[in-house]
């Protein structure tokens, strides 16, 4: 026989789930674009410079090193997964975060 359910405290975890979820992807979202933008500035710099011929970039170097650090991760499939398993223990926390992240996403 299941045990009763405690409401208030279900209550309690589903509200801090969303919150912390609106505020983490809203947090993400800024934070993703800001990063977007530094990293397009530094590539139309490195570019810039390359054509210059003040800098060579040895774009085979830089494939290498983002197919090596993609297999050793197991890209970001892996990384979700890793993220999911840890949550399953806290499944009304993490359903309502989950919700309350893409909120903060579409907000941000």
């Amino acid at each position: 026989m299941p045990a009763e359910i405690n409401w208030p405290v279900l209550g309690g975890q589903l509200a801090l789930g969303t919150l912390l979820g609106v505020a983490v992807g809203f947090t993400v979202k800024k934070a993703l674009k800001v990063g977007l933008v530094l990293a397009g500035v530094l590539v139309l710099t490195a570019l810039a410079l390359q054509h210059f011929n003040f800098i060579t970039i040895h774009w085979s170097n830089l494939e290498s090193l983002y197919t090596r650090a993609m297999e050793e991760t197991g890209g970001l499939l892996a990384i979700l997964k890793g993220w999911a398993a840890h949550l399953e223990s806290l499944i009304p926390v993490a359903g309502s975060f989950v919700v309350g992240f893409f909120l903060g996403l579409r907000a941000g």
